[in-house]
């Protein structure tokens, strides 16, 4: 697709060129949560595709987006839904192990932001208890940090299930026990729960 670009938000054209194009990077099919972030001078668009999480790097925010190395960053693990963030000790991504019923996973990033020293540890798994057959999912994960705390915020339970919901976990240690937030999950049907 065409970007659009705006001066005020409400005035709107479309961008002359693709941000991104399937032949400047690694996977055919299933292009997934792109997202970009302005670091050391460069745009990086971190996004999964064929369920292997990949970098793209420009110049602009506008594209084009391209991989020198056209590869996953966790070459032999399936993950989908990234998430890059700065933390106090280095640079790091959270992401969904397929390989591990999707559960949050997290790996450190060298300096290059693309290149990964391996998966740290599970992180995190919360399935609200409705009964059997509920699949143990997280995803969508996205985590900041204030005042010494993590807080991640995640989406629970199976797409497909209507106990679907977003939930909140915290933690002072990013490799300590996540404590669920009382209220998860705070986002839901409210014809379901």
């Amino acid at each position: 697709n065409l970007g659009n670009i705006s001066n005020d938000l409400n005035e709107w054209e479309k961008t002359p060129e693709l941000a991104l194009h399937k032949s400047d990077l690694y996977g055919e099919k299933w292009f997934l949560t792109p997202e970009v972030y302005y670091v050391n001078d460069h745009f990086f668009m971190y996004s999964s595709a064929e369920e292997h999480i990949l970098v793209a790097v420009s110049d602009s925010l506008l594209g084009t987006f391209r991989q020198e190395l056209k590869r996953s960053i966790l070459e032999g693990e399936k993950t989908i839904d990234n998430s890059f963030f700065i933390d106090d000790d280095g640079k790091r991504i959270f992401f969904d192990c397929l390989d591990d019923e999707l559960n949050i996973w997290v790996a450190k990033l060298e300096d290059d932001l693309i290149t990964t020293e391996g998966k740290d540890a599970s992180l995190y798994s919360y399935v609200v208890e409705v009964g059997k057959g509920l699949a143990r999912v997280n995803e969508g994960s996205f985590v900041l940090k204030y005042n010494g705390i993590y807080y991640m915020c995640c989406s629970a339970n199976s797409y497909e299930s209507l106990f679907y919901g977003i939930g909140c976990v915290t933690v002072t240690d990013i490799f300590g026990e996540w404590k669920k937030y009382l209220y998860n999950p705070f986002y839901k049907s409210p014809e379901i729960w």
